[in-house]
């Protein structure tokens, strides 16, 4: 038996983690290095997250937030870049994380009302700029957003590897299991001043970055909400909202 399948779970080095410095979505090389050697012993061990996450990591402040897009990135990211908080694993995508090594790390997520959530992303994604590159008749047929609820029902919106990270599950893209604290969007202010005590950092935010221009929810029609609810299901069961609020 070789030395490294007999080491402990808190063998591994958190602080090894980090980002690729010319390619913020990667890791470095060291990292996949050491991410690999993990993976070929732990894989039936429960060492390492069975799902794959999008996350950010600092280990001078000991957190470990999973980033769900349309839902406050670009506030908390702004609010950490004023207040000096280096990111370590600035935008990792996809990922599994070795868990024991980061039990101690404060781990937050921030997550939204899904029919908001999907339309925020259908105004900035597909109206305000063509992200999934459609060819111009197909871009024009997905202004509708009928018809992006029908082409994003196509996915698997349940799998992070695969899906885009603005219309993955919101359920899918945080460990449920192992996070400390979920925030809301709708509650903002209050719960990101919770995550910035329990950091020491400042508590007082600037107005909310990329806000989003989309619709009420009353202007998006029945059939097209009650679609989004279907494909929402589990988001909106889990996490509390109400389809129809």
């Amino acid at each position: 038996m070789d030395a490294q399948s007999t080491e402990s779970p808190g063998d591994f080095d958190p602080t090894s983690l980090i980002t690729d410095s010319e390619q913020r979505s990667r890791l470095s090389a060291e990292a996949r290095q050491a991410m690999r050697a993990l993976n070929r012993h732990s894989r039936r061990s429960g060492r390492v997250s069975p799902r794959r996450y999008n996350l950010s990591i600092s280990h001078g402040h000991r957190f470990m937030w999973f980033r769900v897009a349309k839902a406050g990135t670009r506030t908390i990211l702004s609010h950490f870049e004023r207040s000096g908080v280096v990111l370590d694993v600035e935008h990792a995508m996809r990922m599994r994380y070795p868990v024991a090594p980061f039990e101690d790390y404060y781990k937050f997520a921030f997550v939204r009302h899904p029919l908001d959530r999907f339309v925020s992303a259908w105004q900035n994604k597909v109206v305000g700029m063509n992200f999934y590159r459609f060819e111009p008749a197909e871009l024009e047929r997905m202004k509708h957003l009928e018809a992006f609820v029908e082409w994003t029902a196509t996915k698997n919106l349940e799998d992070v590897a695969t899906v885009d990270q603005h219309l993955v599950l919101q359920t899918r893209a945080v460990d449920l299991t192992q996070i400390d604290h979920l925030g809301r969007l709708e509650s903002f202010t209050t719960d990101f001043a919770v995550v910035c005590r329990r950091l020491g950092l400042p508590e007082a935010v600037e107005e909310r970055r990329n806000q989003s221009t989309a619709p009420v929810r009353t202007e998006v029609s029945a059939e097209v909400r009650e679609r989004i609810a279907e494909l929402y299901r589990l988001d909106f069961q889990v996490l509390g909202y109400d389809p129809a609020g």
